[in-house]
């Protein structure tokens, strides 16, 4: 998906409410279902023409949940960033 690192944080929020960020590109929080962590690396930027867009390596971790509940995070998650049927 094509996204700022501040855009991404923002739609965490919106997505989820309260986002801890314990270090720099590190988010934490918690639902019902359970705990999550998402951890962000910079990746080779791309090259469109004089364009350079950053790039990041997406690491997310859910804990504490069930089957039922990991496919509930999943599904939230889907609906703030999968945009354009992509």
């Amino acid at each position: 998906m094509a996204i700022t690192r501040t855009d991404f944080a923002r739609q965490l929020a919106a997505a989820f409410g309260t986002v801890q960020t314990p270090r720099a590109d590190t988010y934490v929080g918690r639902m019902p279902c359970c705990a999550w962590r998402i951890a962000l690396r910079p990746a080779t930027p791309t090259r469109l023409g004089r364009l350079e867009l950053e790039r990041w390596t997406v690491s997310i971790e859910l804990t504490e949940s069930t089957p039922d509940g990991r496919a509930q995070w999943w599904r939230r998650f889907g609906a703030y960033f999968q945009k354009g049927g992509g």
